[in-house]
This record gives C-alpha cells, sequence and structure tokens, in this order.
C-alpha cells in the first residue's frame, strides 16, 4: 500500500510516518506540509492511501479532499484531526476513514485493515481506485458541518480542554497564549493551563482573530499583549497578561507587523 502523509506539524507528520512504517506492506512515497504541496504530491505519485491533515497553514484538508475528487485523482483519504471523536462517529464514514491526534497504534491498525480490505475489494470486483477510495459530495459537506459544529462561536463559544481528567470549556477571549508541550499543546488562560489535543495551527484557525502564530511553538492572543520589546534580528519579545514573556521569530515577524500595524 502506497501512502502519502500531509500534516504541516512536523512532529506529528513524524509520528505518524513512524507508526505507519511498524505496519506491514506499507511504503511511505511521500510527504507534504501544506495543502498546496499536498495536491501536488498526490497528483504526481497517486498514492493508494492520503493521510491528510484538516487543519493547514494554507487551506483546509477538507478543500485538498475535495479537489482530489474533482480532478478524479485514485486515492483514499484518511483525515487526521484533533476534532472530537463524539462529533465524528456522529457521521458516516464509509468512504472515508479518520485519525485522531494524538495517534494510537491500535487505532491506525484498524485504519489500515480497512483501508486495504477496501483496496482488495477494489481489484478483486475490477472497479476503479477511485470509485471506493475517494470522498464523496456528501461526506464532504458533512465534515464542513463538523467544522461549523466545532468552531468557537458556535453555541456555546468556548473551546474545549482538559486537566486531570476533567473537561473545561474556556472563552476564547479568556486565553492568553498557547504552546507545544511535548507532543500536545497547552492552552494559558486567566484561570489556569490545559492540554488540547489541538496542534497550533489548528488551533489559530479555530479561534480566529485575534489570535496569531507568532513562533512555530507560540500562539499568541494580541488583546493579551502588555508590552512589545524589539530584539535581534528585526525579531520581538511579547509580555503577555500573567507575565510570561513569547518570541516572536523571524519567520513571523512579517505576519505579526502587518496585524498591528508596527
Amino acid at each position: 500500500m502506497r501512502v502519502v502523509v500531509v500534516d504541516d506539524e512536523r512532529p506529528a507528520r513524524e509520528e505518524l510516518i513512524y507508526l505507519l512504517s511498524q505496519q506491514e506492506d506499507i511504503e511511505i512515497v511521500g510527504e507534504a506540509a501544506t495543502a498546496k504541496e499536498a495536491l501536488a504530491i498526490v497528483k504526481e505519485l497517486r498514492p493508494d492511501v492520503t493521510f491528510l491533515d484538516i487543519q493547514m497553514p494554507d487551506g483546509s484538508g477538507v478543500d485538498v479532499a475535495r479537489k482530489i475528487l474533482n480532478e478524479e485523482i485514485d486515492t483514499a483519504v484518511v483525515f487526521a484531526t484533533a476534532y472530537d471523536q463524539y462529533a465524528l462517529k456522529a457521521f458516516d464514514v464509509n468512504a472515508i476513514d479518520y485519525l485522531l491526534k494524538p495517534f494510537k497504534e491500535d487505532r491506525l491498525k484498524e485504519t489500515i485493515q480497512r483501508l486495504q480490505k477496501r483496496l482488495d475489494e477494489r481489484k478483486s470486483s475490477g472497479d476503479s481506485p477511485g470509485s471506493a477510495g475517494s470522498a464523496s459530495h456528501d461526506f464532504l459537506q458533512k465534515i464542513d458541518q463538523i467544522y461549523s459544529l466545532l468552531k468557537p462561536g458556535h453555541e456555546s463559544g468556548k473551546l474545549k480542554v482538559e486537566e486531570n481528567g476533567r473537561i473545561y470549556l474556556i472563552p476564547p477571549k479568556e486565553i492568553i497564549y498557547a504552546t507545544i508541550e511535548d507532543r500536545s499543546v497547552r492552552v494559558f488562560a486567566e484561570k489556569g493551563s490545559y492540554l488540547t489535543h489541538y496542534t497550533l495551527s489548528e488551533l489559530e484557525n479555530l479561534l480566529g482573530k485575534p489570535f496569531l502564530r507568532v513562533h512555530k511553538s507560540f500562539l499568541a492572543n494580541l488583546n493579551k499583549i502588555i508590552s512589545i520589546t524589539p530584539w535581534f534580528n528585526s525579531t520581538y519579545n511579547l509580555l503577555m497578561e500573567g507575565g510570561t514573556e513569547v518570541p516572536v521569530s523571524r519567520t513571523y515577524v512579517k505576519a505579526f507587523r502587518e496585524r498591528l500595524d508596527l
């Protein structure tokens, strides 16, 4: 089974590639970090399966899957997502599968078994790969509905996070910043800090303005900045509410300056 892995977060991408490499009859033929790269590499390599992150800086995995469908590229799509299991299970996932972050080896094995069974059935029936592997329009519409359900601003407008076995609903306006901690992302808010299953890119897309990625390891609420200190190489240090300093790296300094009109 020839596989392409797409995820803008390198640690998540490398973890999934490692887990896939431990499975029998899996060949990793390519990887990508953006929606644009993903579509190009899938067009070129025509893998049996594309593991596709839902949230990326330059677009969504949903859009990539839709383009794959429209161009009749013969690849099965598996969404890799930090979205809630209860929401995804409410939808029909017969035509497409999904993996929740952080990835679980047992769940990945189940996915591989289903994909292999699907490929074997296609071969035995003589159907074209795209007829069973690509996403249907109906399913993509359902994924769009999941987007709407889980974005802050829907119903409670709160971000669901967890800490010490409890689930907390945090208003986005109370979030100060978020940062990578080991292989997870921790959100720091007015009343405490909480682990999430989101990546920083997913959080930025979910939370929207005034949140901005300012460093590969930091997402900042621009409304929570107390002061900005110029730093070396035209970068900045941000003093956030609560006293934490958050760096603005050279990669993100242009977007930061434009957002704040500096």
